[in-house]
Parts: structure tokens; sequence; C-alpha cells
């Protein structure tokens, strides 16, 4: 199990995006676009039609948000997606864990 993600952001404005990586491998992707926040778990370390969406926010009355307002704004909304993000992942983890073992 795990609960250590790095994120490595991409572009800072228009939109706002971040790779989400543990030890250096692409498990989710971040963004923020038109008031849109999404937040993608990639099981194959890749953008694919595979990809599981977690988040998907429409911020209201702000369409043309493409990033955050504030950092505290930017450290909330991130924190849940990587909580969202190892949920997930420690879920196929354990999912895997028992394929085997049994």
């Amino acid at each position: 199990m795990t609960n250590k993600i790095e994120l490595e952001q991409t572009s800072e404005m228009c939109p706002e995006q971040y790779w989400a990586k543990i030890d250096s491998k692409i498990i989710g992707y971040i963004r923020l676009r038109w008031g849109h926040l999404t937040c993608d778990y990639l099981p194959f370390g890749e953008l694919s039609k595979q990809d599981v969406r977690l988040v998907d926010y429409v911020f209201p009355n702000d369409e043309y948000k493409g990033s955050f307002d504030s950092d505290e704004e930017r450290k909330r909304w991130l924190k849940k997606c990587t909580q969202l993000l190892i949920k997930k992942l420690n879920f196929f983890i354990l999912f895997l864990t028992n394929l085997i073992i049994f």
C-alpha cells in the first residue's frame, strides 16, 4: 500500500495541470480548465480510454477559471485529488493481491 504521491506541474494556467506520480511512474492526471476540474486515475500510466475519472467538478459562476485563485485553494483541491488517487491505487493493489492469493 502507498500514501505518497509526487505532483509534477506541466502547465501553470489555462489549463493548470499535473501528472501524479509514484516512484516516477504516472498514476494520475489532474487538470483545471474552463472552470472544470478533473482528476483521472491512469491504470496504464498514460492517458487512455481505460482511465477512471475520480473528480469531475465544475466551479459555479467561474467558467473561465484556468488556474486556482490561491495557494490555499490549490492545496485543498490537490490534496483531495491525491487522496482519491491513493484510495483507488490501494484498492487496485488489494484487488490484485487477492487475485494472486486465490
